[in-house]
């Protein structure tokens, strides 16, 4: 299906993308989808874990990405609630297990910080469950999150120019926390502890503000 525009009406189309108070409250969470793995991956992972270990846990972490987007697609598909309902659950869930790799990432770092040095965790010691836990925590999360995202844009715009504008802005939003976020995991820039509190802190923000944007009770398309 093509839409019958001209280049100009595309422009504004596109300029509105980032004007509009609809996007600007979901831009947070759409930046955090890439904001998240730098640290996660690169520093806490390289960090806490040896070589031979790292590679597991990196496979770990996308089969509880598939396993998500499974699970969380299906569930966000499913009739038998409203889509806010859904919104809601799917949302809920993610705070506690998001959260909850964040927990255990910040105690390996506090007990890192009074060790003086972090420690490389093999994958036969058994100091590598909890930050093996938090990796697992985020694979999920970071799948159900993108799931969410997609989902809720396809529900928001129903058009096909403004539906790919939508994703397009997600997309970008998302390239954008993922260069921020490599900028800084360097830990002689930015301490770990540091990292993960930013991560955090647009974690907290991006969320809080997602639940002013919940989709309708119907899965009709709202208007600005």
């Amino acid at each position: 299906m093509t839409d019958d525009i001209t280049w100009l009406q595309e422009t504004r189309g596109t300029v509105h993308m980032f004007t509009n108070k609809r996007m600007m409250c979901l831009f947070l969470l759409f930046f955090y989808t890439g904001f998240n793995q730098p640290y996660q991956q690169a520093t806490f992972g390289n960090r806490f874990f040896n070589r031979r270990t790292i590679g597991v846990q990196l496979i770990v972490f996308h089969l509880m990405e598939i396993a998500s987007a499974i699970i969380v697609g299906r569930l966000l598909d499913q009739t038998i609630s409203n889509r806010r309902t859904r919104a809601v659950q799917c949302l809920t869930v993610f705070i506690v297990v998001n959260g909850l790799g964040n927990v255990l990432a910040a105690a390996q770092e506090y007990s890192s910080k009074r060790a003086g040095s972090p420690t490389a965790h093999d994958i036969l010691d058994i100091g590598v469950v909890s930050p093996s836990l938090a990796f697992a925590c985020w694979g999920f999360a970071d799948a159900q999150i993108q799931v969410y995202c997609y989902w809720l844009i396809g529900g928001l715009y129903k058009s096909g120019s403004d539906h790919a504008r939508a994703v397009g802005f997600y997309k970008m939003a998302q390239s954008l926390g993922t260069s921020v976020g490599f900028f800084l995991i360097p830990t002689s820039r930015l301490s770990g502890i540091s990292q993960l509190s930013c991560s955090s802190l647009v974690f907290a923000v991006g969320i809080l503000l997602s639940f002013s944007q919940l989709p309708r009770q119907q899965s009709c398309e709202q208007k600005d």
